[in-house]
């Protein structure tokens, strides 16, 4: 029983060690990986083609048909000044 309480102790600083070297392991870690990163940076990836603004291909519209069920579908350019509903068809005067 009088062993207990050195023994007790003893066990506290051994963690106590083992958690000071687990942070110093991850502080050497964390440290090497910052130079290298600084050493070697990773180049930057350029765009292979220039950006331009993609063309609008369809407007999306209310469909006052059955069919669209009064909602709003993707209409596509049917001629000039023309749209065509995706859904059900129905070519009207773009907006």
């Amino acid at each position: 029983m009088r062993d207990a309480l050195p023994l007790g102790v003893l066990v506290l600083l051994l963690l106590g060690a083992a958690t000071v070297l687990v942070g110093v392991l991850c502080l050497a870690t964390a440290g090497l990986r910052g130079v290298h990163r600084f050493l070697h940076p990773k180049p930057r990836r350029r765009p292979s083609t220039p950006l331009v603004p993609v063309p609008r291909r369809y407007v999306w519209l209310a469909c006052h048909t059955p069919r669209c069920g009064h909602l709003e579908t993707p209409h596509y350019p049917a001629g000039p000044g023309r749209v065509a509903c995706d859904h059900c068809g129905v070519v009207r005067p773009a907006p």
